[in-house]
């Protein structure tokens, strides 16, 4: 795939990983524009990580359209439509525009529209698991006017997707809809384990709790996702109130996702990571522990 260049706005967890896979299949062009590059304290580091994975940085997203036959967008949900028309000055006939954010569908398709009126073919993405460890074979749904035609490209680069429809959003709707299970099981998780830590019953609850979940490891599972919430817990907080947006504009309660937004959110301001001192939280108790040891200290 070195004939077909690819550009990342925004690089993150999602486009490192992607790149990073497609690098161990052969040569790909890629570039990217990161918000951070504009950081006169951040862009030192976010450059260094683009040359790591043999990513040309770029100056603007409009420089990275204009030099792109895919761009990729690939921010934080609260910035979708500030990524799409920020391209908008580079956008020439032939490009496509890939939107992989975890943002709600209407607001995927308000961004798709501004891009595909300036003369690109859109694909709306929903990334449908953790990027790690799977990287680019991830598994993806993919919907948009021109799923058709990146199917091939996609192939090509050994990604793991299935095309929903030729409508933007319905891919970004499977996602949304099932992030209210998904992302409210975490929080729900989280708080059940820190509560039973809290009151000194984790012995009897977590193997109540397995006991009860006969098929799934309690321990195991509360380990992986107390560790979704303190890593990642502003970013999947910004994803459920897209979750919480998508059920208001179908007319249906969303009080679920709100409240997950919300703990998911709360968690990240009590900063629980930063207590780790960069070791990955891999242990649920441990991780209630710190959330309890936080709390505290806030409230001194």
């Amino acid at each position: 795939m070195s004939d077909v260049n690819i550009a990342f706005i925004g690089f993150g967890e999602a486009a490192q990983a992607f790149t990073s896979g497609w690098r161990t299949r052969g040569p790909v062009s890629v570039a990217a524009y990161d918000i951070l590059f504009d950081d006169p304290q951040r862009a030192d580091a976010k450059r260094a990580e683009c040359r790591a994975l043999d990513v040309m940085p770029l100056d603007s997203a409009a420089e990275a359209a204009a030099w792109a036959d895919l761009v990729v967008s690939a921010v934080t949900a609260d910035q979708v439509l500030a990524a799409a028309e920020s391209v908008l000055p580079g956008v020439h006939p032939g490009m496509l525009f890939l939107d992989i954010n975890s943002a709600a569908p209407f607001r995927k398709a308000e961004a798709a529209e501004r891009v595909a009126a300036a003369g690109a073919g859109t694909v709306d993405v929903a990334v449908m698991a953790p990027v790690h460890p799977r990287r680019h074979e991830t598994p993806l749904l993919i919907s948009g006017p021109a799923a058709a035609t990146v199917e091939p490209i996609l192939a090509a680069l050994g990604m793991s997707f299935e095309v929903v429809s030729d409508r933007t959003g319905d891919a970004s709707t499977v996602k949304m809809i099932r992030s209210i299970a998904i992302k409210g099981f975490e929080s729900v998780t989280m708080e059940c384990v820190t509560a039973a830590v809290k009151l000194g019953i984790e012995d009897r609850i977590i193997p109540s709790l397995t006991a009860s979940l006969s098929k799934l490891d309690f321990t195991a599972l509360a380990d992986h996702v107390m560790e979704r919430v303190v890593v990642h817990g502003k970013r999947r907080a910004a994803e459920m109130r897209e979750v919480a947006a998508t059920l208001e504009h179908a007319g249906v309660s969303g009080f679920l996702p709100a409240a997950t937004a919300a703990h998911q959110q709360w968690v990240s301001d009590l900063n629980v990571r930063a207590r780790f001192e960069g070791e990955v939280p891999r242990d649920a108790l441990r991780i209630a522990r710190e959330v309890l040891n936080a709390i505290e200290a806030q409230e001194k």
